[in-house]
């Protein structure tokens, strides 16, 4: 969307969208921190949306209480709501769309958001596999103004945002999205936000588009600038607390099936500035999370925050990339989600300078969680929930494989000659795109039994070491059926054109991740550790303090309660949930 059809939208949006309720002020207070006693100005409400990428439920449960105190953690289970487990309804539990779900309060069907990639196609009849927001119409912005690189957009959204409902509730609220990857940035700042910033690692820089913007901030200047990045990586990644860490890993540091990221080692310490392209590599370190934190804080400082409604959304993806490099038992994941503890208590302190405690609340969620890696199921205690008892988040005992697309595809391939011979187009796959399978648009056109060619691929797929079932899109129903069985969520995931076959891995077992190839672990299955994920959330005089929910909640409820700490009514997209700031029905 460029600059003027944004205008435009948003000049219809308030007939598009029902008016929305004006923004209350929380009735009462909740103990506030040493750093709260700063007065501040009149000022309309700040709320904070954090998603953190990857944190599953089974994590949080675990490692969160062994934070300390001081944390940012700890400090929204102690003045807010503690959601131990919400499930997502769709089977594809990956970033685009976990965060689509979240902030839409739909499903990828309903959402239009299926995935994270898709397949675009060149002159050349080839395919390539680009980020699902990408937007050729849109160019890249950075700090010197519009680049000729292509930008991302959120045309691929069918549904309304919260940022969008509030936009249009509130014309002059101040919208802000940070996060390192587009597709996590973008939807928490919807189609007209004050400012929605990602990282690009080509250019080594926090960049826009020319969908939302065309020229970035002044506030993000200094900190999402390349000299200030270098400078951040300047410093080796150190373990914060080397007793911390040793008391509470499983595994070893360097365990096998951990990644060596960028030419670093497997093992502490990670010298950043020394690795291959320290711009890629400082993703799977706390330094990024540390950025997007640092930029939002500037935002808080530089904002002065009048009589308007604010919301900062960020996503952090440090522990994503992290689990993804080094497996989500490593001492590096222990040591990321401890110092990421730290820098959000840090954040949070900055909040209560700006606004004091009670003007600002915050709902944190993530947008799926992880299996362990392959590797630690014969490390001696590394799973303690296979020791016996029912695991309520069904984590994987047995044996657990990382499916590699490329050769998966060559196997398709051939099975699909033997089927069906000759392709009309000169081949029958187009792509293997996590969790689908893509057909050559024109053989898939010409084939004569299409019947035949289908049950030899979804043949081929279950003999797959890792693979356990696979389903044809066209038979999936519609509408789709209520309920959790595996053809409903593969069906909630599914929309139109985004793919032929939809396959499903073993529990435990996941797609082969592209950032080093056989190490590390991956998402996207449809299996409880993957779908199920936690939820805080502090809001002063709405939400109660210390409360624990133990019973499992829709994902909806975090849509629901960013509404609600924001004045708005739930979206109209919302099936399921509740507000937990609203009173028990």
């Amino acid at each position: 969307m460029s600059v003027a059809s944004r205008a435009l939208w948003l000049a219809g949006s308030v007939s598009t969208f029902a008016t929305l309720a004006a923004c209350r002020e929380p009735t009462s207070a909740s103990p506030a921190s040493p750093s709260a006693k700063v007065s501040s100005p009149v000022h309309g409400k700040v709320v904070v949306s954090i998603v953190v990428d990857q944190l599953a439920a089974w994590i949080a449960s675990e490692r969160l209480p062994e934070l300390p105190a001081t944390g940012g953690f700890a400090r929204l289970r102690r003045e807010g709501a503690y959601v131990r487990e919400a499930r997502f309804a769709h089977a594809v539990t990956d970033t685009a769309p976990g965060h689509a779900a979240l902030y839409t309060c739909a499903e990828p069907a309903r959402s239009g958001v299926v995935s994270n990639e898709r397949l675009e196609s060149s002159s050349d009849g080839s395919a390539k596999a680009v980020p699902f927001l990408r937007d050729n119409a849109t160019h890249v912005v950075d700090m010197s103004g519009e680049t000729s690189n292509f930008g991302s957009s959120i045309a691929a959204y069918a549904l309304p945002t919260v940022a969008d409902e509030l936009r249009a509730a509130r014309p002059k609220a101040s919208i802000v999205s940070i996060s390192l990857k587009d597709r996590a940035a973008i939807p928490g700042g919807g189609r007209a936000p004050t400012a929605t910033l990602w990282f690009d690692p080509g250019l080594d820089r926090f960049v826009t588009s020319t969908a939302f913007a065309t020229e970035l901030p002044r506030w993000a200047s200094d900190p999402g600038s390349t000299a200030h990045l270098a400078t951040l990586r300047a410093t080796p990644w150190t373990l914060l607390d080397r007793e911390f860490v040793a008391r509470h890993a499983r595994t070893p540091d360097g365990q096998a099936g951990e990644g060596v990221w960028d030419g670093l080692s497997a093992s502490f310490p990670h010298a950043l500035s020394d690795a291959k392209t320290p711009a890629k590599a400082f993703r799977a370190s706390p330094l990024a999370d540390a950025a997007i934190l640092e930029l939002a804080t500037s935002f808080v400082r530089a904002e002065g925050f009048a009589s308007d409604t604010t919301l900062i959304a960020v996503s952090l993806s440090s522990n994503d990339y992290v689990g993804h490099v080094y497996g989500i038992d490593s001492w590096e994941a222990w040591d990321n989600l401890a110092r990421l503890d730290r820098a959000l208590g840090r954040f949070f302190d900055e909040l209560d300078r700006a606004v004091g405690a009670d003007g600002w609340a915050a709902v944190l969620a993530a947008d799926h969680g992880a299996p362990p890696m392959p590797e630690t199921a014969s490390v001696p205690g590394a799973r303690p929930w296979c020791e016996g008892g029912d695991d309520r988040w069904t984590r994987p005992c047995g044996p657990s494989f990382r499916v590699d697309p490329s050769a998966l595809m060559s196997s398709l391939e051939a099975a699909a000659r033997d089927a069906a011979g000759k392709p009309a187009s000169g081949r029958w796959v187009l792509g293997v795109l996590d969790p689908y399978v893509i057909l050559d648009p024109v053989s898939r056109a010409a084939v004569k039994d299409r019947a035949k060619l289908f049950a030899a691929l979804i043949a081929t797929l279950k003999a797959q070491p890792g693979l356990l079932d696979a389903l044809d899109t066209a038979s999936l129903p519609a509408p789709c059926s209520p309920g959790e069985s595996l053809e409903s969520l593969v069906c909630r995931s599914f929309r139109e054109g985004a793919g032929d076959i939809y396959f499903v891995t073993r529990p435990g077992s996941f797609v082969d991740v592209d950032i080093i190839p056989g190490h590390g672990t991956n998402h996207g299955s449809p299996w409880i550790f993957d779908r199920s994920i936690p939820i805080l959330a502090r809001d002063p005089g709405r939400v109660p303090a210390g409360a624990i929910v133990e019973s499992v909640e829709p994902f909806e409820t975090f849509t629901r309660t960013l509404a609600g700490a924001l004045a708005l009514p739930a979206p109209a997209a919302c099936n399921d949930g509740r507000d937990l700031g609203a009173p028990a029905r």
